[in-house]
Parts: C-alpha cells; sequence; structure tokens
C-alpha cells in the first residue's frame, strides 16, 4: 500500500510553465531556500532569473515574508549597478512563490579574482560603480548586509558594468549541513561583515556597515586574496576590533581603505557617495576629488589573464545561510580567559574565505613601503586586559555603544546571559560555549550532529533573554557524537582547558596541520584526532615542546575511499597524571574510547579538561 500524498517536485524540469508568463530552460544554482533558474518570457523571449521558494517552504510564513520583503524593497529601486527584479507572486499549478528578476550572463567577482589582482583602474572603476549602486540603495534606506565578491556579477569580465545581487539576506528557516548560523545575531558572509554586524558598536547595522564590507571587498580586488578576517567566532571578533593589515595595498588606495575599515562606524566615510566621489591621489595628497582624476595612472598590478569559458549567472543567487566561526573553537578555557590581541598566523583560507576553502600556504608579508602622508586615521583604542576566567570576553570594546559590562546592573545580566549558555543541557552530542556576551547580544559556538537542538536553545535563549543571539553550530558525524559528549561533561573544568590552535580549517589530502597547544600548565597533555568515522588515534607523539606552548604538525592523509570534506576533531585533553586509557597503541572507536577514558579517570580521583578544534579534509 503506497501512501497517498505526492510531494511537490523539487527541481523544475525544461519547459515547465509560470503563470504562463516564463518557461523554464535549465536550473542554475540551489541554496538553502530555494532554487534559481534561468528562463525565458514566453511573450518576448527575453532572459529571466527565476529565483523559487523549496516547497516544504511554500508554507513558511517566515520564508514568505522574506521573499516579500526582498521583492518590495527592490522593486522600485533602479540602478544599473544593481539588479532589477520584477515580479513577486505564486505558481497556481505548484503553489510555489517565487521572484522573477533580470538575467545577467556574467561570473561572480570571486571567480574573477581566483585569476588574480585587477589593476589598479579596474578597482577605481569598480569601487566607483558598487558604491554608486550602494548609494542608491542607501538612499532609499535598503541595506545590503552581504556586500562580497560572491554577490557582485561582471558581465563579460567589464567590471564598469558589474552588478549588485541578493538583497534578500535574512535569517534563514532552512539550516545548512555544516557551518551554521542559528539566530538572527548577524547576516553575512563571515569574512566581510562589519563589527556591528557581530554586536560590536551597539550592533546598530547602518549604510556604514555595507561601507566597511566594500572596502574588504576592494582590498581583495587589489591584491587578489582576501583579508583574513575570519577564524573562530572569539577570532572574528578581535579582528575588527582594529583596522586590519594593509600593507599589500597600494598606496593610492590605502588612506580610502583605512577610512572604510575603521572597527568604529561613526569613523569611517559618511556614506557610498563620499566613497564613489574619493580622489585616488599619490601619498601626501589626501583630498577628496574636486577636479577629474589625474590621467594616466600607472596600475601597480599586471591584468591578469582572464580565463576563456563563460558561466551562466543569474543576477540574485539565493541567500545562503552565513557559515561563521571558521575554527570551531570549543575549549572553554580560550573563551573564558585573557587571550593576547594578536592570534597566532593563520593560514591563507584561498579565495572564498568560508569553512570549505581549499587549503593554501601562508605567503611571505610583502615589503611595505611606509605611507608619506601623516593623515592616516588614528588606530581606536586598545582594549583593556582580557576578563578573567570567570567571564568570557564581551562583544563591545570600551567607548562603543553600551553593551551593559559598565553599567550599574549591567555585570549581573551578562553574567546571568553566559551562566544560562553555560548551564543550558541540550542533551546528547551537544555542546556549546559563550564566545561573546553583552547586554543585548551574544555570539555563541556549538558542537552538535544535528540542528533540532540548537533551534530549542535559540528559542530558548531569546524567551529567558528577550534577544536573539547568534550561535555557530558545527555539525559532527554521529560517530564522532562520543567526542562531543565528553566535552559537555568536562564543563567544570572550563577554566583549566588547554588553549589548542590550529593553522587552517580546510587541509588537502598530504598537507600539514600545524598547531599550538597553550595553557598546560605542569599538566600532562595528550592531542587525540578523530575521524569522521569515530576512530580514536593519539598523536601525542607530534608534540614538541616550545617557549611558551607545545607545537604540533600533523601530515593528514585521506583514507583510501574515505568522503571527502567530512568533519575531522582534534582534541587536546589534559591531566594532572598520565592516563593509559588516553594513550591506546593503535585506533579505538569514540564510543569505546571515551568511555574508558571517563572510567579511568573517575577511578583515579583526576579532572580531565579538554577542547577541540574542527577541520576538513580535502582530495
Amino acid at each position: 500500500m503506497t501512501d497517498s500524498y505526492s510531494p511537490m517536485p523539487r527541481r523544475l524540469g525544461r519547459g515547465t510553465r509560470l503563470n504562463g508568463i516564463y518557461e523554464i530552460e535549465q536550473q542554475i544554482a540551489a541554496g538553502g531556500m530555494g532554487e534559481v533558474y534561468k528562463a525565458h518570457a514566453i511573450q518576448t523571449g527575453d532572459p529571466i532569473a527565476i529565483k523559487m521558494m523549496l516547497p516544504e517552504l511554500a508554507e513558511n510564513e517566515a520564508a514568505l515574508a522574506l521573499f516579500r520583503k526582498e521583492a518590495s524593497a527592490l522593486h522600485y529601486l533602479q540602478h544599473d549597478a544593481i539588479v532589477r527584479y520584477y515580479v513577486f507572486t505564486i505558481e497556481p499549478q505548484l503553489q510555489r512563490p517565487y521572484l522573477a528578476m533580470e538575467f545577467v550572463d556574467g561570473r561572480p567577482l570571486s571567480d574573477i579574482l581566483g585569476d588574480g589582482p585587477l589593476t589598479f583602474e579596474a578597482v577605481r572603476a569598480l569601487m566607483q560603480r558598487l558604491a554608486a549602486g550602494l548609494d542608491a540603495a542607501h538612499q532609499r534606506g535598503i541595506i545590503h548586509r552581504d556586500v562580497s565578491p560572491d554577490n557582485v556579477i561582471v558581465p563579460s569580465g567589464d567590471v564598469s558594468r558589474a552588478k549588485i545581487i541578493d538583497f534578500g539576506i535574512a535569517r534563514s528557516t532552512q539550516l545548512n549541513k555544516e557551518g551554521t548560523i542559528i539566530g538572527s545575531g548577524f547576516a553575512g558572509k563571515h569574512n566581510y561583515v562589519s563589527p556591528e554586524q557581530l554586536g560590536l558598536f551597539g550592533g546598530d547595522v547602518t549604510a556604514k556597515s555595507d561601507i566597511y564590507s566594500l572596502g574588504l571587498l576592494l582590498a581583495e580586488a587589489l591584491t587578489g586574496t582576501p583579508i583574513n578576517m575570519g577564524g573562530t567566532q572569539f577570532e572574528i571578533i578581535e579582528k575588527r576590533r582594529k583596522v586590519p593589515d594593509l600593507g599589500a595595498i597600494d598606496m593610492r588606495f590605502r588612506p580610502l581603505l583605512e577610512k572604510m575599515l575603521q572597527p568604529d562606524p561613526a569613523r569611517r566615510p559618511e556614506s557610498m557617495a563620499a566613497v564613489a566621489n574619493w580622489a585616488l591621489n599619490p601619498p601626501g595628497v589626501l583630498r577628496r576629488r574636486t577636479d577629474p582624476p589625474r590621467a594616466g595612472a600607472a596600475s601597480t598590478s599586471a591584468e591578469a589573464p582572464r580565463k576563456s569559458r563563460r558561466w551562466w549567472y543569474l543576477a540574485a543567487a539565493i541567500p545562503l545561510l552565513a557559515i561563521v566561526g571558521g575554527g570551531g573553537y570549543f575549549g572553554y578555557q580560550a573563551m573564558q580567559a585573557p587571550m593576547p590581541m594578536e592570534m597566532p598566523p593563520m593560514a591563507n583560507l584561498g579565495k572564498k574565505p568560508d569553512p570549505d576553502a581549499p587549503f593554501r600556504p601562508l605567503t611571505p608579508e610583502p615589503t611595505r613601503v611606509p605611507p608619506t602622508s601623516t593623515a592616516r586615521p588614528t588606530p581606536p583604542p586598545a582594549p583593556p586586559p582580557g576578563p578573567s576566567a570567570s567571564a568570557p570576553p564581551t562583544a563591545n570594546p570600551p567607548g562603543s555603544a553600551p553593551s551593559g559590562i559598565d553599567l550599574p546592573g549591567g555585570r549581573v545580566r551578562v553574567d546571568k546571559i553566559r551562566r544560562f549558555v553555560e548551564d543550558y543541557d541540550g542533551g546528547d552530542c551537544f555542546f556549546v560555549v559563550p564566545v561573546a556576551v553583552g547586554e543585548s547580544n551574544a555570539v555563541i559556538e556549538g558542537f552538535g550532529a544535528a540542528t533540532r537542538p540548537f533551534e530549542l536553545l535559540d528559542r530558548a535563549f531569546a524567551r529567558e533573554n528577550g534577544f536573539e543571539a547568534s550561535i555557530g553550530l558545527r555539525q559532527v558525524t554521529q560517530q564522532q557524537c562520543p567526542a562531543v559528549t565528553f566535552l559537555g561533561k568536562l564543563r567544570n573544568e572550563r577554566a583549566r582547558a588547554p588553549r589548542l590552535q590550529v593553522s587552517t580549517t580546510n587541509l588537502r589530502s598530504g598537507d600539514l596541520l600545524n598547531g599550538t597547544i597553550e595553557n598546560i600548565g605542569m599538566r600532562y597533555v595528550e592531542l587525540l584526532l578523530i575521524s569522521d568515522t569515530g576512530q580514536v588515534q593519539n598523536v601525542t607523539y607530534a608534540l614538541k615542546d616550545g617557549i611558551d606552548a607545545k607545537t604540533f604538525s600533523l601530515g593528514m592523509q585521506r583514507s583510501e575511499g574515505a568522503a571527502a570534506g567530512q568533519p575531522q576533531l582534534l582534541m587536546a585533553v589534559a591531566s594532572a597524571k598520565v592516563m593509559e586509557a588516553l594513550r591506546p597503541r593503535q585506533p579505538v572507536q569514540a564510543d569505546q574510547f571515551f568511555l574508558l577514558a571517563s572510567s579511568e579517570a573517575a577511578r583515579s580521583g583526576v579532572a580531565l579538561s579538554a577542547s577541540a578544534r574542527y577541520f576538513k579534509l580535502q582530495p
């Protein structure tokens, strides 16, 4: 006997007609909330892009509101640098909502930058084009919130015709498989988000946020490599407390980018119009444009060869759920105890700053040319020494909009929020840690195999505290769950957890995984590798003593036939005495390994503490 229920088709076939107006040609992309198709108007043959909501979300009011918001906000916004939105409606036969919009035949800027940096003149044209388009949006009260190379489409390789796409970013109701944000703490790709999108400086997201993100985009266009603003959620926040290193930036662009990348929104350019009209003068001549730019300005980087292939891209990709917390750091100590502002060197994560980007070795720092101008903006004041082990770093630095830390009663509220997170019990295979907490914002990281417990945490947090947190989830396999449960049982030892750092979250088979372990003291430490299949291997042999920490370098090799891109865990476990259960002579399955380790610790009366990092191994 078969079920009488017949689900709506998820993918539309060629020739499918929508409202008798458009006809589907081919699927272009798919994401967390919907699918994107190339289509054409039946009567005229004009190419059209169709963004169609997934069947399972067709009756979801939150998702429908997102689509309506995107359509209504941009329907009347007409600027040549912004994709045109035509129609929002529901197909009567399929009962699926969709957006019809301008179709652009081009490549994303992120793909073009994979070929190498743009010339000075090309970046100047790109800057003026994008800033003018965003200014038009800002004039209508529309903030993009996700300005990044992925959301700029370049027709025929001509950046002067670039189009900005995807103004629909908002909290998604469909969770991504890994590297997920749950909660509306912020939207945007983690490498390009502004400090205020992470809760700094009051968390008020305005047009100044787009200015910050555009600054990072232009820096990448000038060098061909994104400024590394990622890492763990803690590192992501700390990197936004100061202007990033612009030593590799063309001197003619550097004053503008220093202004755009100020942590404090009040110190950035007053508008996108000011960015578009900024005069890119030689060093020492810092002024706004009042006359035409000097002709014949030389480029500082050679035009890189362009790939001959052409890709079909629609003019508005689906808002994908942002991936946050590049390192997935889950050791309590690093979140609770003071940490230096400068993190250990992180590997270059490649052109697309997300957890699935290919690993590339660090490149030597380019020779710096000291600027001749004295007009360099004064950097924001450095934050005071980190808080004690009983309180995590706050999301708002001194002098910013109030976070509650320095106000009467503020510390009590922040401590209450932090305790709520630390005491929350999500069941087995669930572990969370507060990364940054303020009176009205919170950033949380966690491990788990399923998204449901973290959705429940999201709701419970909002009910208890009156606002939504940004919850970064690193999904593990079921076989790795015993390791996550083990971490959860060691919460009471969080202040003593070793501080584990790794160089990257993505490696290719044969690459080295480098890292450090700190906060060990006089204890023994074991380094464990937990594969996606749940095999636990002791790799403590790789540890080398350093001045203030132990270092390691592990050659990672993917097993024959193993699935690519599966999560791998690295765990550091500290104890006051040698624990035989932590030193198996051959790999042991995680459920047995952590049961034996917990049993031995209980019999011996030894307190264990641990932290873990997450990475992926590609072919």
